[in-house]
Protein backbone atom coordinates (compact mmCIF):
# COMPACT_ATOMS: atom_id res chain seq x y z
CA UNK A 1 0.00 0.00 0.00
CA UNK A 2 2.96 2.10 0.60
CA UNK A 3 4.03 1.70 -2.96
CA UNK A 4 0.47 2.71 -3.97
CA UNK A 5 0.81 6.26 -2.30
CA UNK A 6 4.32 6.71 -3.96
CA UNK A 7 2.94 5.99 -7.45
CA UNK A 8 0.29 8.16 -6.33
CA UNK A 9 2.26 11.05 -5.42
CA UNK A 10 4.01 10.73 -8.40
CA UNK A 11 1.12 10.70 -10.31
CA UNK A 12 -0.20 13.73 -8.87
CA UNK A 13 2.74 15.72 -10.00
CA UNK A 14 2.76 14.82 -13.16
CA UNK A 15 -0.93 15.87 -13.08
CA UNK A 16 0.12 19.02 -11.95
CA UNK A 17 2.43 19.46 -14.88
CA UNK A 18 0.28 18.52 -18.17
CA UNK A 19 -3.10 18.71 -17.05
CA UNK A 20 -5.18 21.48 -18.70
CA UNK A 21 -6.35 22.87 -15.72
CA UNK A 22 -3.59 25.01 -15.74
CA UNK A 23 -4.73 28.65 -15.89
CA UNK A 24 -6.11 31.73 -14.09
CA UNK A 25 -9.03 31.20 -11.55
CA UNK A 26 -12.58 32.40 -12.90
CA UNK A 27 -14.63 32.11 -9.86
CA UNK A 28 -18.00 30.55 -10.51
CA UNK A 29 -20.91 30.31 -8.67
CA UNK A 30 -21.03 27.10 -6.08
CA UNK A 31 -23.99 25.44 -7.71
CA UNK A 32 -26.37 23.45 -5.25
CA UNK A 33 -26.40 20.16 -5.20
CA UNK A 34 -26.63 17.55 -7.81
CA UNK A 35 -30.16 16.20 -6.09
CA UNK A 36 -31.63 19.59 -5.99
CA UNK A 37 -31.40 19.88 -9.77
CA UNK A 38 -31.58 16.24 -11.18
CA UNK A 39 -32.42 16.69 -15.13
CA UNK A 40 -35.11 15.07 -16.47
CA UNK A 41 -33.99 11.38 -17.13
CA UNK A 42 -32.04 10.86 -20.59
CA UNK A 43 -32.36 7.35 -22.14
CA UNK A 44 -28.70 6.71 -22.37
CA UNK A 45 -26.97 5.97 -26.21
CA UNK A 46 -25.82 2.07 -26.96
CA UNK A 47 -22.35 3.16 -26.24
CA UNK A 48 -23.43 3.88 -22.52
CA UNK A 49 -25.50 1.03 -21.95
CA UNK A 50 -22.44 -1.49 -21.34
CA UNK A 51 -21.22 0.76 -18.65
CA UNK A 52 -22.28 -1.39 -14.81
CA UNK A 53 -24.02 1.14 -12.65
CA UNK A 54 -21.54 0.10 -9.95
CA UNK A 55 -18.23 -0.11 -11.55
CA UNK A 56 -15.11 1.02 -9.86
CA UNK A 57 -14.52 3.12 -12.52
CA UNK A 58 -16.09 5.01 -15.48
CA UNK A 59 -14.64 7.58 -17.98
CA UNK A 60 -16.43 9.43 -20.92
CA UNK A 61 -14.92 11.33 -23.24
CA UNK A 62 -16.04 13.44 -25.92
CA UNK A 63 -13.27 12.76 -28.37
CA UNK A 64 -14.41 15.24 -30.96
CA UNK A 65 -15.01 17.94 -28.60
CA UNK A 66 -11.45 17.38 -26.84
CA UNK A 67 -9.52 17.00 -30.12
CA UNK A 68 -10.99 19.97 -31.65
CA UNK A 69 -10.79 22.28 -28.30
CA UNK A 70 -8.72 25.75 -29.50
CA UNK A 71 -5.85 25.11 -27.07
CA UNK A 72 -5.08 21.20 -28.49
CA UNK A 73 -5.55 22.55 -31.78
CA UNK A 74 -2.82 25.47 -31.15
CA UNK A 75 -0.63 22.18 -29.33
CA UNK A 76 -1.52 19.90 -32.29
CA UNK A 77 -0.27 22.42 -34.71
CA UNK A 78 3.21 22.98 -32.61
CA UNK A 79 3.72 19.81 -32.19
CA UNK A 80 2.56 17.93 -35.39
CA UNK A 81 5.21 15.44 -36.23
CA UNK A 82 4.17 13.93 -32.71
CA UNK A 83 0.61 14.06 -33.18
CA UNK A 84 0.68 13.14 -36.75
CA UNK A 85 2.96 10.19 -36.11
CA UNK A 86 0.25 9.30 -33.03
CA UNK A 87 -2.67 9.83 -35.75
CA UNK A 88 -0.67 7.60 -38.21
CA UNK A 89 0.07 4.56 -35.70
CA UNK A 90 -3.35 4.40 -34.67
CA UNK A 91 -4.54 4.50 -38.34
CA UNK A 92 -1.91 1.68 -39.02
CA UNK A 93 -2.52 -0.54 -35.62
CA UNK A 94 -6.48 0.12 -35.36
CA UNK A 95 -7.81 1.12 -38.53
CA UNK A 96 -8.75 4.67 -37.80
CA UNK A 97 -7.11 7.69 -36.21
CA UNK A 98 -8.72 10.70 -34.05
CA UNK A 99 -10.49 12.45 -36.32
CA UNK A 100 -12.49 9.32 -36.82
CA UNK A 101 -13.48 9.51 -33.44
CA UNK A 102 -16.55 10.74 -31.72
CA UNK A 103 -15.86 9.20 -28.29
CA UNK A 104 -14.76 6.74 -26.02
CA UNK A 105 -15.68 5.72 -22.59
CA UNK A 106 -13.84 3.27 -20.07
CA UNK A 107 -14.90 1.57 -17.36
CA UNK A 108 -13.35 -1.23 -14.91
CA UNK A 109 -16.40 -2.94 -13.14
CA UNK A 110 -14.14 -4.03 -9.77
CA UNK A 111 -10.89 -3.09 -8.62
CA UNK A 112 -8.67 -5.94 -6.91
CA UNK A 113 -5.18 -6.12 -4.61
CA UNK A 114 -2.74 -9.07 -5.11
CA UNK A 115 -2.40 -10.99 -8.23
CA UNK A 116 -6.28 -11.05 -9.28
CA UNK A 117 -6.37 -8.83 -12.46
CA UNK A 118 -8.33 -6.25 -12.84
CA UNK A 119 -10.99 -6.55 -15.89
CA UNK A 120 -11.67 -3.41 -18.10
CA UNK A 121 -14.26 -2.34 -20.92
CA UNK A 122 -13.52 0.09 -24.02
CA UNK A 123 -15.93 1.25 -25.86
CA UNK A 124 -15.52 3.82 -29.11
CA UNK A 125 -18.10 5.31 -31.36
CA UNK A 126 -17.21 6.27 -34.71
CA UNK A 127 -18.04 9.21 -37.47
CA UNK A 128 -18.58 6.27 -39.81
CA UNK A 129 -18.31 2.61 -40.41
CA UNK A 130 -15.45 1.33 -38.51
CA UNK A 131 -12.96 -1.90 -39.34
CA UNK A 132 -13.92 -4.60 -36.52
CA UNK A 133 -11.28 -7.09 -37.62
CA UNK A 134 -8.49 -4.50 -37.91
CA UNK A 135 -9.56 -3.53 -34.40
CA UNK A 136 -9.28 -6.99 -33.32
CA UNK A 137 -5.66 -7.55 -35.21
CA UNK A 138 -4.59 -4.40 -33.33
CA UNK A 139 -5.37 -5.52 -29.52
CA UNK A 140 -4.31 -7.95 -29.99
CA UNK A 141 -0.90 -6.96 -30.81
CA UNK A 142 -1.27 -4.69 -28.09
CA UNK A 143 -2.22 -6.76 -25.16
CA UNK A 144 0.46 -9.10 -23.50
CA UNK A 145 -0.23 -12.71 -24.97
CA UNK A 146 -2.31 -15.00 -23.04
CA UNK A 147 -4.93 -12.09 -22.13
CA UNK A 148 -8.61 -12.94 -23.01
CA UNK A 149 -10.54 -10.34 -24.88
CA UNK A 150 -12.91 -9.67 -27.37
CA UNK A 151 -14.21 -7.41 -29.82
CA UNK A 152 -17.79 -6.73 -30.20
CA UNK A 153 -19.57 -5.06 -32.77
CA UNK A 154 -22.82 -2.89 -30.75
CA UNK A 155 -23.52 -0.86 -33.58
CA UNK A 156 -21.95 0.03 -37.15
CA UNK A 157 -20.57 2.65 -35.49
CA UNK A 158 -20.33 1.69 -32.43
CA UNK A 159 -16.98 -0.67 -31.06
CA UNK A 160 -16.56 -2.53 -27.97
CA UNK A 161 -13.95 -3.99 -26.53
CA UNK A 162 -13.87 -6.62 -23.24
CA UNK A 163 -10.49 -7.56 -21.71
CA UNK A 164 -10.54 -9.65 -18.86
CA UNK A 165 -14.28 -10.01 -18.30
CA UNK A 166 -17.15 -12.30 -18.11
CA UNK A 167 -19.74 -12.62 -20.93
CA UNK A 168 -22.17 -10.63 -18.99
CA UNK A 169 -19.68 -7.47 -19.81
CA UNK A 170 -20.53 -8.29 -23.81
CA UNK A 171 -23.86 -7.37 -23.66
CA UNK A 172 -25.80 -3.82 -22.81
CA UNK A 173 -26.61 -4.22 -18.68
CA UNK A 174 -30.74 -4.06 -17.77
CA UNK A 175 -32.48 -1.02 -19.17
CA UNK A 176 -34.00 -0.20 -15.63
CA UNK A 177 -30.98 -1.02 -13.38
CA UNK A 178 -30.02 1.84 -11.30
CA UNK A 179 -27.02 2.06 -8.79
CA UNK A 180 -24.20 4.55 -7.83
CA UNK A 181 -23.28 5.93 -11.43
CA UNK A 182 -26.82 6.15 -12.22
CA UNK A 183 -26.55 10.16 -12.52
CA UNK A 184 -23.14 10.42 -13.89
CA UNK A 185 -24.65 7.69 -16.92
CA UNK A 186 -27.36 10.61 -17.32
CA UNK A 187 -24.63 13.10 -17.36
CA UNK A 188 -22.81 12.03 -20.10
CA UNK A 189 -25.56 11.14 -22.01
CA UNK A 190 -26.39 14.56 -22.61
CA UNK A 191 -23.80 15.02 -24.91
CA UNK A 192 -22.67 18.45 -23.49
CA UNK A 193 -19.44 18.05 -21.15
CA UNK A 194 -16.31 17.18 -22.61
CA UNK A 195 -15.36 14.37 -19.86
CA UNK A 196 -17.69 12.55 -17.63
CA UNK A 197 -16.01 10.55 -14.93
CA UNK A 198 -17.36 8.37 -11.96
CA UNK A 199 -16.81 5.55 -9.19
CA UNK A 200 -18.02 3.72 -6.77
CA UNK A 201 -15.52 3.05 -3.74
CA UNK A 202 -18.15 0.28 -2.63
CA UNK A 203 -16.45 -1.80 -6.04
CA UNK A 204 -12.93 -0.96 -4.65
CA UNK A 205 -10.75 -3.15 -2.67
CA UNK A 206 -11.98 -3.71 1.14
CA UNK A 207 -9.31 -2.35 2.50
CA UNK A 208 -9.53 1.20 1.45
CA UNK A 209 -12.51 1.62 3.93
CA UNK A 210 -11.19 -0.70 6.80
CA UNK A 211 -8.77 0.37 10.13
CA UNK A 212 -5.92 -0.76 8.93
CA UNK A 213 -5.51 1.95 5.89
CA UNK A 214 -2.01 3.08 6.21
CA UNK A 215 -1.83 6.64 7.74
CA UNK A 216 -0.21 8.03 4.31
CA UNK A 217 -3.59 7.62 2.82
CA UNK A 218 -5.93 8.18 5.88
CA UNK A 219 -6.74 11.63 5.22
CA UNK A 220 -8.42 10.61 2.11
CA UNK A 221 -10.64 7.68 3.30
CA UNK A 222 -13.98 9.46 3.68
CA UNK A 223 -13.91 9.47 -0.12
CA UNK A 224 -13.51 5.37 -0.29
CA UNK A 225 -16.98 5.30 1.83
CA UNK A 226 -18.62 7.76 -0.20
CA UNK A 227 -21.56 6.25 -2.20
CA UNK A 228 -20.36 7.83 -5.53
CA UNK A 229 -18.07 9.96 -6.89
CA UNK A 230 -18.77 12.22 -10.12
CA UNK A 231 -16.65 14.57 -12.03
CA UNK A 232 -17.37 16.63 -15.09
CA UNK A 233 -15.32 18.73 -17.03
CA UNK A 234 -16.50 21.50 -19.53
CA UNK A 235 -14.40 23.01 -22.16
CA UNK A 236 -15.20 26.80 -23.55
CA UNK A 237 -13.67 30.05 -23.02
CA UNK A 238 -12.58 28.41 -19.50
CA UNK A 239 -12.04 24.81 -18.70
CA UNK A 240 -14.87 24.21 -15.93
CA UNK A 241 -14.45 21.32 -13.27
CA UNK A 242 -17.79 20.03 -10.64
CA UNK A 243 -16.65 17.01 -8.71
CA UNK A 244 -20.02 15.90 -6.65
CA UNK A 245 -19.49 13.05 -3.86
CA UNK A 246 -22.44 11.31 -2.53
CA UNK A 247 -22.21 9.87 0.96
CA UNK A 248 -24.48 7.84 3.05
CA UNK A 249 -25.21 10.45 5.79
CA UNK A 250 -24.68 14.04 6.30
CA UNK A 251 -22.22 13.59 8.43
CA UNK A 252 -19.82 11.74 6.12
CA UNK A 253 -20.47 14.22 3.43
CA UNK A 254 -18.94 16.56 5.77
CA UNK A 255 -15.60 14.59 6.25
CA UNK A 256 -15.77 14.15 2.54
CA UNK A 257 -15.41 18.15 2.28
CA UNK A 258 -12.28 17.83 4.74
CA UNK A 259 -10.68 15.00 2.20
CA UNK A 260 -11.35 16.88 -1.20
CA UNK A 261 -9.48 20.16 0.78
CA UNK A 262 -6.28 17.89 1.64
CA UNK A 263 -6.44 16.15 -1.67
CA UNK A 264 -5.96 19.86 -3.14
CA UNK A 265 -3.50 20.95 -0.98
CA UNK A 266 -1.65 17.58 -1.52
CA UNK A 267 -2.19 19.12 -5.46
CA UNK A 268 -1.03 22.54 -4.45
CA UNK A 269 1.89 20.87 -2.47
CA UNK A 270 3.65 18.91 -5.46
CA UNK A 271 2.77 21.27 -7.65
CA UNK A 272 4.76 24.08 -5.13
CA UNK A 273 7.70 21.71 -5.10
CA UNK A 274 7.98 21.32 -9.04
CA UNK A 275 7.65 25.06 -9.84
CA UNK A 276 11.15 25.64 -7.91
CA UNK A 277 12.89 23.06 -10.27
CA UNK A 278 10.68 24.94 -13.33
CA UNK A 279 11.63 28.69 -12.03
CA UNK A 280 15.39 27.65 -12.08
CA UNK A 281 14.95 26.25 -15.75
CA UNK A 282 13.05 29.49 -16.57
CA UNK A 283 16.03 31.78 -15.95
CA UNK A 284 17.37 30.87 -19.19
CA UNK A 285 14.63 29.67 -21.42
CA UNK A 286 11.47 31.60 -22.28
CA UNK A 287 9.39 28.17 -22.39
CA UNK A 288 9.77 27.42 -19.22
CA UNK A 289 9.29 31.32 -18.29
CA UNK A 290 5.57 30.26 -20.04
CA UNK A 291 5.63 27.04 -18.06
CA UNK A 292 5.99 28.20 -14.72
CA UNK A 293 3.26 31.16 -15.27
CA UNK A 294 0.84 28.30 -16.27
CA UNK A 295 1.94 26.47 -13.12
CA UNK A 296 1.23 29.52 -11.52
CA UNK A 297 -2.23 29.69 -12.76
CA UNK A 298 -2.58 26.18 -11.71
CA UNK A 299 -2.05 27.25 -8.07
CA UNK A 300 -4.28 30.03 -8.01
CA UNK A 301 -7.46 27.89 -9.44
CA UNK A 302 -6.95 25.00 -6.63
CA UNK A 303 -6.58 27.62 -4.16
CA UNK A 304 -9.61 29.21 -5.53
CA UNK A 305 -11.75 25.89 -5.61
CA UNK A 306 -15.61 26.20 -3.88
CA UNK A 307 -17.08 23.83 -1.66
CA UNK A 308 -20.33 23.58 -1.26
CA UNK A 309 -21.64 20.66 1.39
CA UNK A 310 -25.57 20.18 1.83
CA UNK A 311 -27.04 17.37 2.89
CA UNK A 312 -25.50 13.56 2.00
CA UNK A 313 -23.91 15.54 -1.00
CA UNK A 314 -20.23 17.63 -0.70
CA UNK A 315 -19.47 19.44 -4.55
CA UNK A 316 -16.53 20.87 -5.67
CA UNK A 317 -16.40 23.54 -8.39
CA UNK A 318 -13.90 25.47 -10.29
CA UNK A 319 -13.22 27.12 -13.39
CA UNK A 320 -9.60 28.04 -15.14
CA UNK A 321 -9.30 30.39 -17.93
CA UNK A 322 -7.57 29.48 -21.36
CA UNK A 323 -5.95 32.61 -21.91
CA UNK A 324 -2.57 31.35 -21.12
CA UNK A 325 0.95 30.50 -23.27
CA UNK A 326 0.03 26.96 -23.90
CA UNK A 327 2.35 26.17 -26.89
CA UNK A 328 5.30 26.70 -25.03
CA UNK A 329 4.36 25.55 -21.92
CA UNK A 330 3.88 22.45 -23.27
CA UNK A 331 6.80 21.42 -24.74
CA UNK A 332 8.29 22.65 -21.43
CA UNK A 333 6.25 20.37 -20.41
CA UNK A 334 7.24 17.80 -22.39
CA UNK A 335 11.00 18.36 -22.35
CA UNK A 336 10.63 17.66 -18.49
CA UNK A 337 8.46 14.41 -18.62
CA UNK A 338 10.74 13.03 -21.32
CA UNK A 339 13.27 13.89 -19.33
CA UNK A 340 11.68 12.28 -16.04
CA UNK A 341 11.00 8.80 -18.15
CA UNK A 342 14.91 8.83 -19.28
CA UNK A 343 15.66 8.74 -15.51
CA UNK A 344 13.14 5.48 -15.24
CA UNK A 345 14.29 4.19 -17.96
CA UNK A 346 17.75 4.54 -16.81
CA UNK A 347 17.12 2.95 -13.35
CA UNK A 348 15.49 0.00 -15.04
CA UNK A 349 18.83 -0.57 -16.88
CA UNK A 350 20.44 -0.41 -14.00
CA UNK A 351 18.22 -2.69 -12.40
CA UNK A 352 18.20 -4.82 -15.10
CA UNK A 353 22.38 -5.06 -15.39
CA UNK A 354 22.14 -5.68 -11.30
CA UNK A 355 20.05 -8.65 -11.68
CA UNK A 356 21.76 -10.17 -14.72
CA UNK A 357 24.89 -9.66 -12.69
CA UNK A 358 23.68 -11.09 -9.90
CA UNK A 359 21.89 -14.47 -11.74
CA UNK A 360 25.18 -14.64 -13.39
CA UNK A 361 26.89 -15.26 -10.01
CA UNK A 362 24.33 -17.92 -9.00
CA UNK A 363 25.08 -19.75 -12.40
CA UNK A 364 28.63 -19.43 -11.76
CA UNK A 365 29.20 -21.49 -7.55
CA UNK A 366 28.78 -17.84 -6.09
CA UNK A 367 31.75 -16.36 -8.14
CA UNK A 368 30.79 -12.41 -9.64
CA UNK A 369 31.67 -11.75 -13.50
CA UNK A 370 35.32 -10.32 -13.80
CA UNK A 371 35.84 -6.96 -14.92
CA UNK A 372 37.03 -8.26 -18.16
CA UNK A 373 37.71 -11.34 -20.54
CA UNK A 374 41.30 -11.68 -20.06
CA UNK A 375 43.59 -13.64 -22.16
CA UNK A 376 46.52 -15.68 -20.78
CA UNK A 377 48.75 -12.63 -20.25
CA UNK A 378 46.30 -10.89 -17.81
CA UNK A 379 45.59 -8.54 -20.87
CA UNK A 380 41.76 -7.35 -20.57
CA UNK A 381 39.87 -8.28 -24.28
CA UNK A 382 36.14 -7.82 -23.84
CA UNK A 383 34.19 -6.46 -20.89
CA UNK A 384 32.02 -7.76 -18.35
CA UNK A 385 28.95 -6.23 -19.88
CA UNK A 386 29.74 -8.95 -22.70
CA UNK A 387 29.55 -11.67 -20.00
CA UNK A 388 26.49 -11.14 -19.16
CA UNK A 389 24.63 -11.08 -22.20
CA UNK A 390 22.71 -14.43 -21.66
CA UNK A 391 21.27 -13.39 -18.65
CA UNK A 392 20.05 -9.91 -20.25
CA UNK A 393 18.23 -12.64 -22.68
CA UNK A 394 20.92 -11.87 -25.09
CA UNK A 395 22.19 -15.47 -25.68
CA UNK A 396 22.12 -15.21 -29.57
CA UNK A 397 24.58 -11.92 -29.56
CA UNK A 398 26.58 -13.25 -26.79
CA UNK A 399 27.30 -16.54 -29.02
CA UNK A 400 28.60 -14.32 -31.84
CA UNK A 401 31.51 -13.29 -29.76
CA UNK A 402 35.09 -14.48 -30.03
CA UNK A 403 36.55 -14.49 -26.55
CA UNK A 404 39.77 -15.45 -27.10
CA UNK A 405 39.96 -11.94 -29.24
CA UNK A 406 39.88 -8.46 -27.80
CA UNK A 407 37.20 -5.95 -28.67
CA UNK A 408 38.21 -4.33 -31.74
CA UNK A 409 39.33 -7.47 -33.49
CA UNK A 410 38.02 -7.42 -37.19
CA UNK A 411 35.43 -9.50 -36.26
CA UNK A 412 34.41 -8.19 -32.37
CA UNK A 413 34.13 -4.77 -33.54
CA UNK A 414 31.40 -5.55 -36.13
CA UNK A 415 29.31 -6.40 -33.33
CA UNK A 416 29.50 -3.05 -31.42
CA UNK A 417 26.90 -1.73 -33.60
CA UNK A 418 24.55 -4.46 -31.80
CA UNK A 419 24.65 -3.18 -28.20
CA UNK A 420 21.38 -4.25 -26.49
CA UNK A 421 19.13 -0.88 -25.18
CA UNK A 422 20.11 -1.73 -22.23
CA UNK A 423 22.99 -0.24 -22.18
CA UNK A 424 21.91 2.91 -23.85
CA UNK A 425 20.31 6.32 -21.91
CA UNK A 426 17.63 7.46 -23.53
CA UNK A 427 18.31 11.70 -24.48
CA UNK A 428 21.97 11.07 -23.80
CA UNK A 429 22.94 8.11 -26.01
CA UNK A 430 22.54 8.95 -29.98
CA UNK A 431 21.01 6.67 -31.98
CA UNK A 432 22.92 4.20 -33.61
CA UNK A 433 25.90 5.05 -31.02
CA UNK A 434 27.63 2.23 -29.62
CA UNK A 435 29.27 3.83 -26.32
CA UNK A 436 27.61 3.71 -22.80
CA UNK A 437 28.41 5.31 -19.57
CA UNK A 438 27.48 2.07 -17.15
CA UNK A 439 31.01 1.58 -16.31
CA UNK A 440 31.90 0.06 -12.94
CA UNK A 441 34.89 0.30 -10.57
CA UNK A 442 37.79 -2.33 -10.45
CA UNK A 443 40.55 -2.72 -8.32
CA UNK A 444 42.07 -1.90 -4.73
CA UNK A 445 39.40 -3.71 -2.85
CA UNK A 446 36.02 -2.53 -5.10
CA UNK A 447 33.65 -4.80 -6.57
CA UNK A 448 35.38 -5.70 -9.23
CA UNK A 449 38.88 -7.24 -10.21
CA UNK A 450 39.86 -7.82 -13.48
CA UNK A 451 41.05 -11.51 -14.12
CA UNK A 452 39.02 -12.94 -10.98
CA UNK A 453 34.98 -12.26 -9.94
CA UNK A 454 34.66 -11.67 -6.06
CA UNK A 455 33.04 -14.17 -4.33
CA UNK A 456 29.16 -13.34 -3.71
CA UNK A 457 28.19 -12.41 -1.14
CA UNK A 458 31.02 -14.12 1.18
CA UNK A 459 33.43 -11.17 -0.32
CA UNK A 460 31.32 -8.10 1.07
CA UNK A 461 31.33 -7.66 4.65
CA UNK A 462 30.53 -4.46 3.90
CA UNK A 463 27.27 -5.31 3.48
CA UNK A 464 26.11 -5.55 -0.14
CA UNK A 465 23.28 -2.72 0.06
CA UNK A 466 26.48 -0.25 0.56
CA UNK A 467 28.76 -1.38 -1.81
CA UNK A 468 28.55 0.18 -5.50
CA UNK A 469 28.11 -2.60 -8.36
CA UNK A 470 28.02 0.07 -11.63
CA UNK A 471 27.29 3.55 -11.83
CA UNK A 472 26.34 5.94 -14.36
CA UNK A 473 29.91 7.82 -15.33
CA UNK A 474 31.26 10.78 -16.92
CA UNK A 475 32.58 9.36 -19.74
CA UNK A 476 31.30 7.03 -22.38
CA UNK A 477 33.20 3.82 -23.61
CA UNK A 478 32.67 1.75 -26.22
CA UNK A 479 30.19 -1.05 -24.28
CA UNK A 480 32.80 -4.14 -25.24
CA UNK A 481 35.56 -2.42 -24.55
CA UNK A 482 37.18 -3.17 -20.89
CA UNK A 483 37.58 0.11 -20.28
CA UNK A 484 36.34 0.58 -16.42
CA UNK A 485 36.77 3.01 -13.66
CA UNK A 486 40.01 2.76 -11.64
CA UNK A 487 39.72 3.04 -7.91
CA UNK A 488 42.50 4.93 -6.08
CA UNK A 489 41.39 5.30 -2.43
CA UNK A 490 43.73 8.00 -2.30
CA UNK A 491 41.79 10.40 -4.92
CA UNK A 492 38.74 11.64 -5.21
CA UNK A 493 36.72 8.99 -7.65
CA UNK A 494 33.54 11.75 -7.49
CA UNK A 495 35.26 13.53 -11.00
CA UNK A 496 34.91 9.81 -12.41
CA UNK A 497 30.95 9.95 -11.57
CA UNK A 498 28.62 11.67 -14.73
CA UNK A 499 25.23 13.17 -13.56
CA UNK A 500 24.26 13.00 -16.85
CA UNK A 501 20.52 11.78 -16.23
CA UNK A 502 18.65 14.68 -16.04
CA UNK A 503 21.31 16.00 -14.02
CA UNK A 504 21.13 13.58 -11.63
CA UNK A 505 23.45 9.83 -10.55
CA UNK A 506 22.24 6.92 -10.83
CA UNK A 507 23.73 3.55 -8.79
CA UNK A 508 23.26 0.04 -8.40
CA UNK A 509 24.24 -1.78 -5.71
CA UNK A 510 25.18 -5.41 -5.19
CA UNK A 511 21.69 -6.80 -3.59
CA UNK A 512 20.22 -5.50 -6.90
CA UNK A 513 18.68 -2.03 -5.95
CA UNK A 514 19.18 1.23 -7.71
CA UNK A 515 19.46 4.84 -6.87
CA UNK A 516 19.26 8.06 -8.33
CA UNK A 517 20.69 10.90 -6.60
CA UNK A 518 20.13 14.62 -6.90
CA UNK A 519 23.69 15.33 -5.56
CA UNK A 520 27.04 13.29 -5.20
CA UNK A 521 27.64 12.62 -2.22
CA UNK A 522 30.72 13.79 -0.14
CA UNK A 523 34.94 11.72 -1.15
CA UNK A 524 34.50 10.37 1.54
CA UNK A 525 30.95 8.89 1.21
CA UNK A 526 31.89 7.77 -2.28
CA UNK A 527 35.13 6.20 -1.29
CA UNK A 528 33.25 4.00 1.26
CA UNK A 529 30.82 2.74 -1.16
CA UNK A 530 33.18 1.46 -3.78
CA UNK A 531 34.87 -0.50 -1.52
CA UNK A 532 33.35 -3.93 -0.54
CA UNK A 533 35.14 -4.78 2.57
CA UNK A 534 37.08 -1.26 3.92
CA UNK A 535 34.73 -1.37 6.79
CA UNK A 536 34.28 2.52 6.42
CA UNK A 537 30.82 4.28 8.37
CA UNK A 538 28.59 5.66 5.04
CA UNK A 539 27.92 9.18 5.45
CA UNK A 540 24.33 10.42 5.98
CA UNK A 541 24.37 12.00 2.07
CA UNK A 542 23.71 8.87 0.65
CA UNK A 543 21.23 7.64 -0.29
Amino acid sequence: MKRNFQVFRAATTVFCLVTVFAFTVVPLPVKSPASEQAPAKVELPIELQYVPVDAAAFLSIDVAQVWENQILKVIRKADAKMFDGFANAAKMSFGFTPDDVKSVIVFVPKFHLGEDQDGLGVIVTFRKAYDKEKIAKGVEKLLPKGVKFNVLAASDRTAVVVVNLGEEFAKPQPADKTGPLTSALQAAATGKHAIVAGMTPASYPDILRGDDIPPQIRPFQPLFKAVSVTAIVDLGKSFDLDLQVKTGTAGQAVECEKALGTLLGLFDEELSEELKVVEIDAAKRPSFKDLSTVMKATSSAIKGAKFSTLGNETQLTASLSTDLPFASAYFATKERIEAAMAVITSSNNLKQIALATINYADSMNGNLPPAAVCDKTGKPLLSWRVLILPYLDEVKLFKEFKLDEPWDSDHNKKLLAKMPKVYAIPGKTKPDETDTYYRVFVGNGAGYDWIQGARFPASFPDGLSNTVMCVTAAEAVPWTKPDELAFEPDKDMRKLLGAIVNGKLQVAMFDGSCHTLKKIPSKETVNALITRAGGEIIGADFP
